[in-house]
């Protein structure tokens, strides 16, 4: 048998010294600190390109600083810090609320890469190819500037997705011009809006796009006399044809028209589970008001609705606002399902209730509330005052990208809860 020597000696009087737990503990560690290193990148802009299928290709922007000590996906004026390591010879990004990240390898150069994106909120995932180029600072480079370089499409569009069709939709576009051939905007629709678009404009056209983990969006339009006519990408497969025309005054159906009160039924919390795992009950109101956000982890304009909610719980909780977030999202696993939206609730910084109310489906959540006419959007907020009747329902939510819009409904909301508050008494 061979001698030992002593390191072996020492390795093995370790070993008797310490329980398995403490062992196995400091062996994680040290793969853990192997494993995992710090990300070393270019800093600047890294244009990126998503190949949704093989026709269609969508770019985006990283914005890379101190040599990928930080980086962003930048979306316009958003920009969204990524959970960044290295493992081995791979690149990990992960998105700050988003269940969702970019995987990819740089090449020899160190100013290109490849890699694929992976949303794990969809049902079936997929891995969605694309490419990374270092310092290319245009988003839609094939968008060269015109002289005298002005814009066309600056103001507010009455807009028609889907025109002459059964599945036509309303909605509006609000564009700006920024410097050179840039373009920034979003579309307000009667369930939410299309967030933080941008891209580059030349002459008759533009294209814009948008890329946040959960959605990888494009569109494109060209003026013809009067009339912005476009196309709109999502996803792998979705495309539709749009049509736009000027009109400062557009405007979306009332929302008193969409989501309604249509009987004296109660919310049917039988499936709805806390995230400890009790069942839950929506108890009496004891002269409370009540806000219930229906909402998805995996719905960007919920995510900009929570931030909203935070401000209004912090500052009327103590005059008797509750709020409750009933979350429907995917998978079958429970377990699973509350362990996420326990790391969601703290990594997006949710000060009130957080409840799993069942699967990502608006049929399952228009069953639970059979008092109104049906869910037809995520998110859709019910305040209920201290009567225990419904108030108001609101459907859908202008994010921050909206503007005017966003402004003018937080405050009709604020100024709801006010009231049922009697505070402007």
């Amino acid at each position: 048998m061979p001698q030992q020597n002593s390191y072996e000696l020492t390795y093995f009087r370790l070993l008797k010294q310490m329980n398995m737990k403490t062992f196995l503990s400091i062996i994680f560690m040290m793969m853990s600190l192997v494993s995992f290193a710090k990300v070393n990148m270019k800093s600047g802009l890294w244009q990126g390109e998503l190949a949704m299928n093989d026709r269609l290709f969508i770019p985006f922007q990283l914005k890379v600083e101190n040599g990928g000590k930080k980086i962003y996906v930048i979306n316009d004026t958003e920009e969204l810090l990524m959970n960044a390591h290295a493992k081995k010879d791979s690149i990990y990004l992960h998105f700050p609320i988003q269940d969702a990240e970019v995987i990819f390898k740089l090449e020899k150069n160190g100013e290109s890469a490849r890699g694929y994106w992976i949303n794990y909120n969809k049902k079936v995932q997929q891995r969605i190819p694309f490419t990374l180029t270092w310092n290319i600072s245009q988003r839609f480079p094939q968008m060269h500037p015109t002289k005298p370089i002005e814009s066309l499409f600056d103001g507010t569009w009455e807009v028609t997705f889907q025109p002459g069709t059964k599945e036509e939709e309303n909605a509006i576009g609000i564009f700006k011009a920024g410097k050179d051939t840039e373009i920034a905007g979003t579309f307000l629709t009667e369930t939410g809006d299309y967030r933080f678009l941008a891209g580059n404009r030349s002459g008759q056209r533009f294209s814009m796009s948008t890329f946040n983990g959960s959605w990888a969006m494009m569109f494109e339009a060209e003026m013809h006399s009067d009339t912005l006519k476009g196309k709109f990408y999502s996803g792998v497969s979705y495309a539709s044809d749009w049509i736009a025309v000027r009109n400062p005054d557009a405007k979306l159906r009332n929302e008193a028209s969409l989501t309604y009160v249509v009987n004296d039924q109660k919310v049917n919390t039988a499936d709805m589970v806390q995230l400890n795992g009790a069942g839950f009950s929506l108890k009496p109101n004891e002269g409370k008001v009540i806000v219930l956000q229906i909402m998805g982890t995996w719905c960007p304009n919920c995510l900009d609705e929570v931030q909203f909610m935070n401000k209004l719980h912090k500052g009327y909780e103590q005059f008797g606002l509750e709020i409750i977030a009933l979350a429907y999202e995917v998978g079958t696993d429970e377990k699973q399902t509350r362990k996420k939206l326990k790391a969601f609730k703290k990594k997006i910084g949710m000060e009130y209730d957080l409840v799993l109310a069942g699967k990502s489906s608006k049929d399952v959540a228009s069953a639970q509330f059979p008092m109104l006419n049906g869910i037809m959007s995520f998110p859709t907020t019910i305040i209920i005052g201290k009567d225990g009747k419904v108030l108001h329902v609101h459907t859908g939510y202008s994010g921050p990208a909206t503007g005017p819009a966003h402004k003018e409904l937080t405050d009709k909301i604020q100024l709801e809860i006010e009231m049922a508050l009697d505070l402007l008494k």
